[in-house]
C-alpha cells in the first residue's frame, strides 16, 4: 500500500480531514473507552459520598451537584490515567501509522532503527521523553485546579 500524501489543512481542508479521520478515530476509541469507564466507574462511587447527600439536602439543583462536587473529585483518577496513556499513545500511534501507510514519527522511527541510525532514534526517544514530562506537568497542574486541597509549590 503505498504512503498516503499528506495535505496541509490550509491547502485543502477536506482533504486534509479523510486522511487524518480514520487514524484519529483508530487510536481514539480505545483511549475514550478506558476513560468512559473510569470516569463512570469514578463517578459511581463519588455520587454515595456524604458531601454530594449534603449538597443535595442543602437544595443545590442535581446538575450542579453533579458537574461541581462529582464530576470534579471523581475526574483525579481520570486525569491520572491520561499521565499514563500519553506514554501508551506514542507506542499505538507507531502501530497506526505502519497500519494505515502514514508517513509520521512512527514510520521515522521504524526505518531509523532498520538502518541504525542513532541520532534520529536518540530524537525520537527525546521528544517521546518531553511529550511525558509535559504530560505529567499538565497532570498536576489539573490535580491543582480538580482539586483545592493541592498546591503548586
Amino acid at each position: 500500500m503505498p504512503p498516503i500524501d499528506y495535505v496541509s489543512f490550509w491547502q485543502d481542508p477536506l482533504r486534509n480531514l479523510s486522511i487524518v479521520a480514520l487514524p484519529a478515530l483508530t487510536v481514539g476509541y480505545r483511549y475514550s473507552a478506558v476513560t468512559m469507564r473510569m470516569t463512570r466507574s469514578a463517578m459511581l462511587e463519588v455520587m454515595r459520598e456524604d458531601y454530594i447527600r449534603t449538597a443535595r439536602s442543602k437544595g443545590i439543583s442535581e446538575g450542579r451537584v453533579v458537574v461541581r462536587h462529582g464530576l470534579r473529585s471523581a475526574l483525579s483518577p481520570v486525569v491520572t490515567q491520561f499521565g499514563i496513556d500519553v506514554a501508551t499513545l506514542l507506542g499505538g500511534v507507531i502501530v497506526t501509522e505502519t497500519v494505515f501507510s502514514i508517513d509520521g514519527i512512527g514510520r521515522t522511527a521504524i526505518v531509523a532503527i532498520d538502518q541504525q541510525d542513532q541520532p534520529v532514534i536518540i530524537g525520537i526517544v527525546l521528544l517521546g521523553t518531553v511529550a511525558v514530562v509535559v504530560a505529567n506537568i499538565l497532570v498536576d497542574i489539573g490535580y491543582a485546579i480538580l482539586d483545592p486541597r493541592v498546591r503548586l509549590t
